[in-house]
């Protein structure tokens, strides 16, 4: 009477190789396109941070008839919970950078080392929010010198950005010119190159005008939106 594996084989060393050789080949077709698909999900949840910053913006703007400091100005009244100032692909998680201007090209570069970067000594940034530590989003609108600005323009459109007459043009002043001056709608009020850097996706940008969130390169100005 013939028994149930009597005369059963297992598999031979050369039939397991081949069974990991299809199955390393299917997770490596696989995984790129969850990483992709996971990454596609922070972009989204990056651009509905960008919308809630521009809801608290405009608030503050009817309440105050001007632009807040920083977006950290806006917690705890405008923007709620801490959280939403994080961009989960910013691999530092806000610790770098606080919505500093400067564009963070390279992580092992120090911060007063990165082109374009102003110092932390600079008075504006004294007037943050000390509740909020980190920030992952750049502000455009924020009142430290525009050094960039200072260096690739001429003295007559320098004195027109000045708008406070201090000799300095801030990061804000710089923008609001740019809007005058042939960018209109499109100058940004708020960026976030994290998904540029680590996946090589576009820029997400808040526009301050109309707040539409549009994607760019880095060079936001030379890009075709």
């Amino acid at each position: 009477m013939y028994k149930f594996g009597r005369n059963k084989k297992g598999f031979t060393l050369i039939e397991l190789l081949v069974v990991i050789a299809i199955i390393s080949m299917l997770a490596g077709q696989i995984l790129p396109a969850l990483s992709t698909a996971k990454e596609k999900g922070r972009q989204a949840y990056c651009m509905n941070n960008l919308h809630q910053f521009s809801l608290s913006i405009e608030m503050y703007y009817q309440d105050w008839g001007d632009y807040p400091t920083w977006l950290s100005i806006l917690y705890p009244s405008y923007l709620k919970p801490k959280d939403i100032f994080i961009c989960l692909t910013d691999i530092n998680k806000g610790k770098r950078g606080h919505g500093n201007p400067a564009y963070p090209e390279a992580n092992d570069i120090p911060p007063d080392q990165v082109p374009g970067y102003s110092p932390p000594y600079d008075p504006g940034f004294n007037l943050r929010n000390p509740e909020i530590t980190a920030c992952s989003y750049i502000y455009e609108f924020n009142p430290c010198e525009c050094h960039w600005f200072e260096s690739s323009h001429t003295p007559t459109e320098i004195s027109q950005a000045d708008t406070d007459g201090n000799g300095i043009v801030s990061w804000k002043e710089a923008k609001i010119w740019q809007s005058f001056h042939g960018h209109r709608g499109k100058v940004p009020i708020v960026r976030c190159f994290w998904h540029y850097y680590n996946h090589n996706q576009k820029v997400l940008n808040l526009a301050y005008q109309n707040y539409n969130v549009f994607l760019s390169d880095p060079e936001w100005e030379s890009s075709s939106y």
